[in-house]
């Protein structure tokens, strides 16, 4: 099993997982990932899916990758391109868990434990002061 990965930054490690996992994967697939985890060295992996199937092995491994990541000291991220992959991850309860982001950048600021904007303060209008008519003025 070959996954292709490579660094962001110094920070930053990305493996790519273009693959449905099952059965017959899922178990190399794992060892690789665990395989490029450093002792030392980048401080969070980010796994890259390329797929919009997420399986039940699928979150069952990354879950344990998360886990074995976390116990040797780096943080996790998930790059889930595909919206239907990215609506399992959410059905699942593991939006927040796996750290889920749609982009690569989105990602590297997940693993640092920035949280994602809100859909809908992406869309609302800049804040500034109320719109409307003033108020009363303050009482003295």
């Amino acid at each position: 099993m070959f996954l292709l990965s490579y660094h962001l930054d110094a920070a930053h490690l990305v493996v790519e997982l273009g693959e449905v996992v099952d059965l017959d994967n899922e178990a190399a697939i794992e060892r690789e990932i665990v395989r490029l985890l450093p002792c030392c060295g980048p401080r969070a992996i980010i796994v890259d899916i390329g797929t919009p199937l997420l399986t039940p092995r699928a979150l069952g491994l990354l879950l344990r990758v998360r886990g074995q990541a976390e116990e040797r000291g780096i943080s996790m991220a998930v790059v889930a391109g595909h919206e239907k992959a990215r609506e399992i991850l959410s059905a699942a309860g593991l939006h927040r868990v796996l750290r889920v982001a749609a982009t690569l950048p989105g990602a590297e600021l997940r693993s640092r434990g920035c949280r994602p904007e809100p859909e809908a303060s992406r869309n609302a209008r800049p804040r500034g002061p109320p719109r409307g008519p003033p108020g009363p003025p303050p009482r003295r």
